[in-house]
């Protein structure tokens, strides 16, 4: 049992390194490395402890607490998953919200990301069926961005179309929490029927945020370009939302 367990432990931390190396090969997936990598040394350090388990009694507990830890993750990862998937749907609500919060994302020069380009172009497609909501653009300016998110978001907007009476701008927030509260209290969003806009992964935290706020939480989904891309970002998300959870930010 003791040879199958350390060889169970070893092929992970093969699998997982492998994939840590792949995340390297394009920017906007390099959490990947970060979060595989971290998998592929836990695995590492559970195939060494018990392999010396029998020897050393320190490494026994330790692979015990190692086993302990890795079934945890598997059962978080999948209910909060679960959590995640779930909340992807679009609300028919968000076709008659007055003000629409569409959350920002990483911006490369003056360009949005392929993510961020996504929710634009899903609150273009809102407003041709909406024609009463008013956009809400969300997201300050990253140590690695020109300018504000939420700048280049309302450019975006208006050169695809959308008249500029129509966009409202939150650009100091650094987080969903700070969009969300900022642009709540700069455009009074309490007082209008409200609704958000994010990418799929995003869309059951950004409810659950606006709820928390006060706000109505109806959600519109934008899809996640490629598939490599999607896979992260659900990694990503499943971080950010057992942080919340774990904070009692969630529930």
């Amino acid at each position: 049992m003791k040879r199958h367990e350390v060889k169970f432990f070893g092929v992970l931390a093969a699998i997982f390194a492998v994939l840590a190396l792949l995340c390297l090969t394009w920017q906007p997936i390099y959490f990947g490395t970060v979060f595989f990598g971290l998998l592929a040394i836990g695995c590492t350090g559970e195939a060494i402890m018990l392999s010396l388990k029998q020897r050393f009694y320190a490494c026994k507990v330790i692979s015990m607490t190692g086993k302990a830890i890795f079934i945890l993750f598997l059962i978080s990862f999948m209910l909060v998953e679960g959590i995640i998937i779930s909340g992807e749907r679009t609300d028919n609500e968000v076709y008659s919200a007055q003000r629409v919060l569409v959350l920002g994302a990483k911006i490369y020069g003056n360009k949005p990301s392929y993510s961020l380009q996504n929710r634009l172009d899903a609150a273009i497609q809102l407003l041709e069926k909406n024609q009463d909501a008013v956009l809400v653009v969300c997201g300050g300016q990253g140590t690695d961005e020109i300018m504000p998110e939420a700048h280049v978001m309302k450019q975006y907007l208006i050169d695809n179309g959308v008249s500029e009476d129509k966009i409202l701008v939150e650009d100091t927030s650094t987080n969903t929490i700070e969009n969300i509260e900022n642009a709540k209290q700069l455009y009074n969003l309490e007082n209008y029927k409200t609704a958000v806009i994010t990418n799929e992964f995003h869309l059951a935290r950004a409810r659950k945020l606006m709820k928390r706020a006060g706000l109505d939480s109806y959600g519109m989904s934008a899809p996640t370009p490629y598939t490599s891309l999607r896979i992260i970002s659900h990694l990503r998300e499943y971080c950010s939302t057992l942080g919340l959870i774990l904070t009692n930010r969630y529930f």
